[in-house]
């Protein structure tokens, strides 16, 4: 007997048994991806009371107690045998999940963790779809196809929005569920397609032909989403970002609308209007936010609508606001420039540079104004256009309208780790640079548990220090007696580095600035610079608090050493170009970041890596 049987077979109760099982299925999805979405809020929950925990617990020992703590460890005083066992699977968990990429083609890479999701997800809707469907009855699974793909759209736009409720339940960002709502779209689109061609292939009844406009709206809204998929794609995207943005908010409002006019008339509207509903609360929002942030509705005050651009260097500008609102460290932001934009309201994201200013009790604070600064490289589409005409005024401040759209992102929190590595590449400084000047602060107010730092960026050119210089070396001014800070810059191009006159100044530190060469109690002068080497040991170049390095890092070294150092929990942040990551990822997955590793009593290490793009 054949598996496909003719859809004029079936019969009034055939047909009551297929409405009975879509719905329970429908259900039974949903209460599948509840489950999930629960167990993701119960661990954000659960960490952030850890934090919160380890925030008002007893400040830890001082430097003096630190080499305390090292003699014990060295002399057996190792964490117990079953906390060993914790720390180790919890290790073998984090590399598995996080630090393991799957190659999927085009130069496009998941994380191990990201592709479960995603085939998870991907099984359970294709398992929900054919099972009791009588011997895969073609009746029981065209339609059922149409019903998984429509209830799931409110997910799938709840995904996209940049103000949605999952971000703040499970702690995700919307920039890294993006990965999520993308896989979920695209899978949507195939369960449509399915029940389409099975549609077509089996003969339209009268009631379905082209003559009813609720079956034009459907074949409209199909295509909506195909081309908006088309679109969607990486290489599109990259090419053509303003292409893709404008489109995509079109077209997805075409097939919201024309799916709906299609699910209503059999009476299946409410899978489709709660999505329009989300699409357009999202809209509202992010309205509401422009409208907050840069006070609009005091146009006199250009200040809260303008912005300055400089050159800073050959393709990258600095571009500083003033503002009076609140952000965490490593948030990102959007930004409006009508100006520059070919698209009206065409916004564009950018990591803010800079940290909020501080109240007279030293906390953040949101009533008065704040510096907020974003380093942009110029490349392509807006981002040239702006570099372009930045440079028009021979590296001049220009003001030009400005509105800012945000916070956005769920950053980490590093005031509970005991060492701190930040590692950049290139224009990746804009999200370790606010995490570096909060530590700092927090260590200044007695609010982290930090006691040693590494900042290490790697750039092509020496003219890239003049993006942070004056802001790098106002906060090593002040350092803390009871934390060490080891900022060195790694200078990568064939050449030679040769040193302008930068805004930097040279001080002596209050507290350590830890460097190879260069010991606590040094002074530093800013005449005749030479370059280290990554492999040779010659002095320190004078060259205010930094360590000048020419040529590249060595990853698994640097972090090899200060994980081996570190007597508490190890926090490492990485932001920039993907084979930087990837350094990263492959260092802490063997040796001293290793299950075997934290089993024998190395610190605990957690990888944050800002994969933010386009």
């Amino acid at each position: 007997m054949s598996v496909f049987h003719n859809r004029a077979s079936s019969s009034a109760a055939d047909r009551l048994i297929r409405d009975q099982k879509q719905q329970e299925k429908v259900a039974q999805l949903w209460i599948f991806i509840g489950c999930v979405l629960g167990f993701l809020t119960l661990t954000n929950l659960l960490c952030t009371l850890l934090s919160y925990i380890r925030e008002r617990s007893p400040a830890r020992p001082s430097l003096e107690e630190h080499t305390t703590d090292k003699e014990k460890l060295a002399s057996g005083a190792t964490p117990n045998f079953w906390m060993r066992c914790v720390t180790a699977l919890t290790t073998a968990y984090k590399i598995f999940s996080f630090r393991l990429v799957v190659p999927i083609g085009f130069g496009g890479s998941l994380l191990f963790s990201e592709m479960t999701f995603i085939c998870v997800y991907i099984a359970s809707l294709f398992i929900w779809l054919l099972v009791d469907t009588r011997d895969l009855f073609v009746m029981f699974y065209e339609d059922r196809a149409a019903h998984l793909a429509s209830c799931q759209l409110p997910l799938i736009v709840a995904l996209a929005g940049k103000n949605n409720i999952i971000s703040f339940l499970t702690g995700v960002g919307h920039e890294k569920l993006n990965i999520l709502h993308r896989a979920a779209s695209r899978t949507i689109l195939i369960l449509l397609w399915f029940h389409a061609l099975n549609r077509i292939l089996n003969g339209l009844p009268p009631q379905f032909d082209f003559t009813h406009d609720w079956v034009v709206a459907g074949a409209v809204g199909l295509g909506a989403l195909t081309l908006a998929a088309v679109l969607s794609l990486g290489p599109v995207r990259k090419a053509a970002f303003e292409l893709f943005l404008f489109s995509h908010l079109i077209l997805i409002f075409v097939f919201l609308v024309a799916g709906f006019y299609h699910a209503r008339s059999p009476g299946f509207g409410n899978y489709i209007w709660p999505a329009l509903m989300l699409w357009v609360l999202d809209r509202v929002s992010r309205a509401a936010r422009v409208i907050w942030n840069n006070r609009l509705w005091v146009m006199r005050e250009s200040t809260y609508s303008s912005a300055s651009i400089e050159l800073v260097s050959s393709d990258t500008i600095r571009l500083t606001l003033t503002r009076r609102f609140r952000w965490r460290p490593g948030q990102h932001a959007y930004i409006i420039l009508p100006s520059i934009s070919r698209l009206p309201f065409e916004a564009h994201p950018f990591t803010i540079a800079s940290i909020p200013a501080q109240s007279r009790t030293g906390n953040d604070t949101s009533s008065g104004d704040s510096t907020v600064v974003f380093l942009i490289r110029g490349r392509t589409g807006m981002t040239a256009r702006l570099r372009r005409f930045a440079g028009r005024e021979n590296n001049s401040t220009i003001t030009i309208p400005a509105l800012v759209d945000g916070p956005y992102g769920c950053p980490p929190d590093l005031l509970m780790y005991s060492t701190s590595v930040l590692i950049a590449g290139g224009s990746g400084v804009s999200y370790t640079l606010p995490l570096l000047l909060n530590l700092l602060r927090s260590r200044s107010d007695g609010s982290g548990q930090v006691r040693r730092i590494v900042f290490l960026w790697a750039i092509r050119e020496t003219e890239h220090l003049e993006w942070i210089s004056k802001i790098l070396s106002d906060a090593l001014e002040p350092i803390p007696p009871t934390l060490s800070v080891e900022p060195r810059i790694y200078i990568t191009g064939s050449k030679a580095p040769t040193f302008p006159p930068l805004s930097m100044k040279p001080t002596t530190p209050t507290g350590q600035i830890a460097t190879t060469e260069l010991s606590s109690s040094s002074s530093v002068n800013n005449s005749n610079p030479e370059i280290v080497e990554e492999e040779k040991s010659t002095d320190l170049p004078a060259y205010s608090l930094l360590k000048i390095i020419h040529g590249r890092p060595s990853i698994r070294k640097v972090l090899h050493d200060e994980i081996s150092a570190s007597t508490g929990s190890v926090s490492v942040d990485v932001a920039g170009p993907a084979s930087l990551s990837e350094s990263v990822r492959k260092a802490l997955s063997t040796g001293v970041a290793s299950p075997q590793a934290a089993f024998r009593g190395m610190p605990s290490v957690t990888l944050h890596v800002e994969k933010f793009g386009m």
